[in-house]
């Protein structure tokens, strides 16, 4: 089963959105395997989604830093409060994983919220 599922943004503040797929890991040993190129101009951060892993609530968004070879500091980490445009993003890429959320630890209600998302909220 896929752990988890790293999603590259093309923004300012992040890198890439990485979704956590099974509840049952320990993120940080997979979060160590991953690399990104670095960039002088490209932003320094990646987010992790861990809405199926802790369930939707204040702390499903974690903040980490990109050191200069590329990887996760994994003692960088910050839960932070997005603006709506990252929450949908991670909704939908969610939605799209429709099994998998079926199957997770989150509550029916968040469930339907997340498979019954518009895309064009």
């Amino acid at each position: 089963m896929e752990k988890l599922c790293v999603n590259t943004l093309n923004d300012s503040k992040y890198s890439a959105l990485i979704t956590a797929l099974d509840y049952e890991i320990l993120v940080s040993k997979y979060l160590k395997q991953l690399s990104f190129k670095a960039y002088p101009n490209k932003p320094k951060h990646v987010l992790i989604d861990l809405a199926l892993k802790t369930v939707i609530d204040k702390y499903r968004f974690v903040q980490f830093d990109i050191n200069e070879s590329g990887k996760i500091e994994l003692d960088s980490y910050k839960y932070v409060s997005l603006n709506t445009f990252y929450e949908t993003l991670a909704n939908n890429f969610l939605k799209d994983k429709k099994e998998i959320v079926l199957n997770s630890i989150l509550t029916d209600s968040q469930i339907n919220q997340l498979l019954n998302f518009d895309y064009f909220h």
